[in-house]
């Protein structure tokens, strides 16, 4: 079975779970584009986007 990745509009988030991992309650979207891979929350692309953690995250999620 294909994996479907999601976003999660507040924080985005890229996962395959119905809901965003860090907020619980607020399901994700399979509709973004694009996404950003950080490796290091010190870097001038996290901080530009406002990231504190490690992991995907889409550019634009869409409602």
């Amino acid at each position: 079975m294909k994996k479907v990745y999601k976003a999660c509009k507040i924080c985005k988030r890229i996962t395959t779970d119905d809901v965003c991992p860090v907020h619980g309650d607020e399901k994700t979207r399979e509709d973004w584009f694009g996404f950003l891979q950080i490796n290091d929350v010190n870097s001038k692309i996290a901080k530009k986007a406002g990231i504190n953690e490690n992991g995907l995250y889409a550019i634009k999620v869409r409602s």
